[in-house]
């Protein structure tokens, strides 16, 4: 009821009992406790606040169901019903895969760089740029902005049980959003595509310093996205020789720059864990 308040909507009396009664079972409880976890009350309130007045309880769209992974399935359905399958999925499975999630930026870019996704949005307009525009995605993230948190540069899944649904559920799509995120960060875009479509930079230094390089750190800014996610999402869609340069060669800043860059931002572990799993696939090539 508290969640429905702060939404400024009220259920009617047939409504709330079934809610409530959805509530109070077993399935909906915290582990360990005897009663619904927030999460779950969350969820439901945002599926029932969608509801008109006269809907039937039993067969409101989105459906309040007992458990958290119904609930957030149902709310996951119900927004690919409502802007498309295509889109929905692809964009929430690169949240979902994301090392750090993404920002909104990120998320635009990525999905411009995905055909079927632009097919889909395109179908029956005829774009005189070939990008994602920014209102789409945008419709998205105000239908589950509940379920997002901002983490000051980029958005991800706010809980964890959240995120292990949506890992669950959109697992078919992770080598197909891999690649695209793994391309992205690591700089090796299309050059045709990136300027068609407006794709952002992502070199390892962020200065307007013409010719910094990555070692003057007085005035340079490295690339923390770049270096948090690039080489994970090569690894998982296995473009092994794409990964392997990406670790040891740039040709703005030399062979070096790869390693030095992730060693001093503090992702040398996992920089060691993924050359690992690229170096027992190349010698298996």
């Amino acid at each position: 009821i508290e969640r429905l308040g702060q939404s400024r909507r009220r259920l009617s009396p047939s409504q709330l009992n079934y809610v409530v009664s959805m509530s109070q079972d077993p399935r909906s409880f915290a582990e360990g406790e005897k009663g619904p976890s927030v999460l779950y009350c969350q969820l439901a309130a945002l599926a029932a606040g969608g509801w008109n007045s006269w809907t039937n309880p039993d067969q409101g769209l989105p459906p309040v169901l007992p458990g958290v992974w119904p609930m957030l399935n149902a709310l996951l359905d119900n927004t690919e019903r409502k802007f498309g399958l295509e889109l929905t999925s692809v964009s929430l499975a690169a949240m979902t895969f994301s090392v750090n999630g993404l920002s909104t930026t990120e998320m635009e870019d990525i999905l411009s760089m995905d055909e079927a996704v632009l097919d889909a949005v395109f179908q029956y307009h005829t774009p005189t740029a070939r990008r994602l525009p920014s209102h789409v995605y945008a419709r998205i993230q105000r239908q589950l902005d509940d379920l997002f948190v901002d983490q000051g540069h980029t958005t991800r899944w706010y809980h964890r049980q959240l995120w292990e649904c949506a890992e669950e559920r959109y697992g078919w799509l992770k080598a197909r959003v891999s690649k695209l995120m793994g391309t992205y960060f690591a700089n090796i875009v299309d050059p045709t595509m990136r300027r068609e479509r407006h794709i952002s930079d992502q070199p390892y230094v962020l200065s307007e310093e013409a010719g910094a390089q990555f070692f003057e750190v007085a005035f340079s800014q490295l690339n923390r996205r770049r270096c948090a996610e690039s080489l994970h999402h090569l690894v998982n869609a296995e473009m092994w020789l794409e990964a392997a340069a990406e670790a040891t060669h740039d040709a703005q800043q030399g062979p070096l720059a790869g390693i030095s860059c992730r060693a001093f931002m503090g992702y040398t572990f996992k920089m060691l864990k993924s050359l690992a799993r690229v170096t027992v696939a190349l010698n298996q090539q």
